[in-house]
């Protein structure tokens, strides 16, 4: 593609201007603020459009907007671009015209006739002043970013630095930070107050239940004790109607107890006397004092009969012939006292002779078993002595206490221990006999008392009976048992007429003062008739109390759960919302994995790729750099290195220098060639370049040779500059000048 002509109609500052174009090597000059770049500006214009800044900077003052048109050449055809942009419309109006007629195509200018994005076209085809822009010095990192990105300033490895910060701003090396570490943390989070309102919702919605369960309880109890209130009021009405036929009933009871009392009186009275219980008491007086006398008189008969019986003979009168014929009573004493001493003394001896006996046949033995014969045989030989002193001792006291049984069998005695008590009592035995004759005397004595005793009594008992009846043949036990019918038919009498008082009084203060009418009139009738009578009050009462303690305690359940339930709600979260939310950190968490993977797997791929591209580009770049490189420096330098990391080498003297050896100038140069072949190897149609004051750190001689060698390449150049250097030596080798 070459460009003939440009005709601005309006843009920027310039209006109503054309410039035209030659093939090869175009210099525009201008001194500065003339339009230099404003041209520049609105050949990209015409291929790409102007944004919102350039609006605002190219659109005149005042103008709607601008236009212009551009006549080029492209496959053997002329073509004329127009375009219009108004600031009121959305789109530009573009129009494509050829030598021969209008084309119709939806795609733009720079589609047809350039084939690279703008950006890729900016920093490609149109070279600044280098000194504005990367420079020399930065050429070989350009290079790959103008590959990659279509931006020269736009840095690999600084796209590599970003995508791991972004990479660690995702998840730390350490996995303790970052925002996947923060996401995992808000997803726990989530999850424990996902499973905690769950819970709490479990709890609300149970509180929920058992308070509208309790409260549906709480109605039906209270349906209920309304319901058993009634049969109550309905039972105590009832009771108060029977309370007022029992007092009817009762007054006519006690008129017939008073009745078959005055009858009862009439019957048992005799003379104006009653009996009555005082009788009756001294009845039952006098029977048990005739009992005593009895019981007194026949005591003393026996004491008498004994009496009688003792003075006839005595027990003792054989113990006496035996104690006459040995001295008396005294003697007989003390033989027996005697043979009881001598007993004891040799029991005592024998006793003591066994016991010494024991300590010297352990020691024989003792002496035996340790072969001391002879202290042995000596201690046996005490011991059989004391042994053989027992058994005498024991002998003698055995043949003493056979002689002492034998004379307590003389004496009468079982045993001789009864022998002192025997003696005692013959001891006694003259003494016996006066006191028997004194004992007669004195119950005989006591005998005619008692009977004289028991006459008087008989003589009461037959005046004080005489008030009621003489005491017959029947005696006075038969007085007492009439009596105490007749006593037991009055007092029945009376019971009667103090319980049908008694009822009548009872029944009288449990009147309510209602008719029989008005009783029957306030029954709710939640009782039948025959439901009255059979009326388990106490159990329906019980069952109201049960009733009542159940309702103030569902009361007060109710009141302790609506307090939980209004806790739970104040803090309650909705499941579904943090359910919502924990989805969406899930979700974001998922996402970021996933942005984490890209930027490791984006990371790993443009290191890959930045490898890549530099190995294979740098053979291509290199030859045709170094073409134009010996070009434009007149043969100095006749080749440049660029190396798998796009860094430019060059030779001389027989070695090979890194290119920031080279003066600044030369770097520049350097510069502008790979640009060139950037061109050459990155567009897919030849296009015109264009630099703008690309040359102004460049000395005479080396601009000379730039300009001369830009004249010889078969390619559309434009060269924008403020001095006129650059257009000098463009018309020394043929090229076109155009000065603004």
């Amino acid at each position: 593609m070459k460009i003939l002509k440009l005709h601005i109609i309006s843009f920027g500052m310039i209006e109503d201007k054309t410039i035209p174009l030659g093939d090869g090597l175009n210099v525009i000059e201008g001194d500065n603020e003339t339009g230099k770049s404003t041209v520049a500006a609105f050949i990209r214009f015409i291929f790409y459009g102007l944004d919102k800044a350039g609006r605002e900077k190219y659109v005149g003052w005042g103008k709607p907007g601008c236009s212009g048109t551009v006549t080029l050449q492209a496959e053997d055809r002329i073509y004329r671009i127009e375009r219009e942009l108004l600031i009121n419309r959305p789109k530009d109006k573009i129009s494509i015209v050829s030598d021969t007629e209008s084309v119709r195509t939806d795609k733009a200018p720079w589609e047809l006739f350039i084939g690279v994005p703008e950006d890729v076209f900016v920093n490609t085809a149109f070279t600044g002043d280098p000194g504005s822009t990367v420079g020399g010095q930065g050429l070989p990192e350009a290079i790959e970013n103008i590959i990659f990105s279509a931006d020269e300033a736009v840095s690999t490895k600084k796209a590599l630095k970003r995508i791991d910060d972004g990479r660690v701003a995702l998840y730390y090396k350490n996995r303790k930070g970052g925002k996947i570490h923060e996401l995992e943390n808000q997803v726990s989070e989530l999850e424990y107050r996902l499973n905690a309102a769950k819970s709490s919702a479990e709890q609300i919605f149970s509180l929920d239940d058992s308070i509208r369960t309790r409260k549906a309880r709480l109605e039906s109890n209270k349906a209920k004790i309304e319901k058993i209130n009634m049969q109550l009021e309905d039972y105590d009405t009832y009771k108060r109607m029977r309370v007022l036929e029992e007092y009817k009933q009762n007054e006519k009871l006690l008129e017939k107890s008073n009745e078959s009392l005055s009858e009862l009186e009439e019957k048992y009275g005799s003379g104006g006397f009653l009996p009555d219980r005082n009788f009756y008491d001294g009845l039952r007086t006098l029977e048990a004092r005739a009992a005593e006398m009895r019981e007194r008189s026949a005591q003393a008969s026996a004491k008498l009969a004994e009496a009688e019986l003792a003075m006839k003979g005595s027990e003792s009168a054989g113990v006496l012939r035996i104690a006459s014929g040995i001295g008396g009573v005294g003697a007989l004493k003390n033989m027996y006292e005697g043979l009881d001493g001598k007993i004891f003394s040799y029991k005592k001896r024998a006793a003591v002779f066994f016991v010494l006996s024991v300590p010297f046949i352990a020691a024989s033995a003792g002496l035996f078993w340790l072969k001391l014969i002879p202290y042995a045989a000596g201690c046996a030989a005490i011991a059989l002595l004391f042994i053989i002193l027992g058994i005498v001792n024991a002998s003698k006291s055995s043949k003493l206490n056979k002689g002492l049984d034998k004379l307590a069998a003389k004496l009468g005695a079982d045993s001789p221990s009864e022998i002192p008590e025997l003696l005692d009592t013959v001891t006694n035995a003259e003494a016996v006999s006066a006191k028997k004759a004194a004992a007669y005397n004195e119950a005989l004595e006591e005998k005619r008392e008692t009977d004289e005793r028991a006459a008087e009594l008989d003589d009461k008992i037959r005046t004080f009976s005489s008030r009621y009846k003489e005491v017959g043949t029947s005696g006075l036990g038969a007085l007492i048992t009439e009596t105490d019918g007749i006593l037991n038919e009055l007092s029945n009498a009376h019971k009667q007429i103090e319980m049908a008082q008694y009822r009548t009084r009872i029944s009288s203060e449990n009147l309510s003062g209602q008719s029989m009418e008005e009783l029957r009139a306030s029954l709710h009738g939640s009782l039948k008739p025959d439901e009255l009578a059979g009326f388990k009050y106490d159990e329906r009462r019980t069952e109201l109390n049960l009733l009542l303690r159940q309702n103030e305690s569902i009361a007060d359940k109710i009141g302790t759960e609506e307090k939980n339930f209004a806790a739970a709600n104040a803090t309650f979260t909705l499941p579904a919302t943090i359910y919502a939310k924990l989805q969406n950190a899930r979700s974001e968490l998922e996402e970021a994995k996933e942005n984490y993977e890209a930027y490791a797997l984006a990371y790993e791929k443009l290191n890959e790729a930045s490898i890549q591209l530099r190995n294979s580009i740098s053979p291509t770049l290199a030859s045709d750099a170094g073409r134009l490189m010996n070009d434009f420096t007149a043969g100095k330098y006749d080749a440049l290195g660029i190396s798998n990391k796009l860094e430019i080498t060059y030779s001389g003297g027989g070695m090979t220098h890194p290119a920031s050896t080279m003066s600044t100038g030369t770097q520049d140069i350097a510069y502008v060639c790979l640009r060139l072949a950037l061109i050459n190897m990155i567009f897919p149609k030849k296009v015109p370049a264009f630099f703008d004051d690309t040359f102004a750190r460049v000395d005479d001689t080396r601009a000379q040779n730039v300009i001369e060698a830009l004249s010889r390449i078969d390619q559309q150049t434009v060269i924008f500059t403020c001095r006129g250097r650059e257009g000098e030596l463009a018309s020394r080798a043929g090229g076109r000048i155009i000065k603004l």
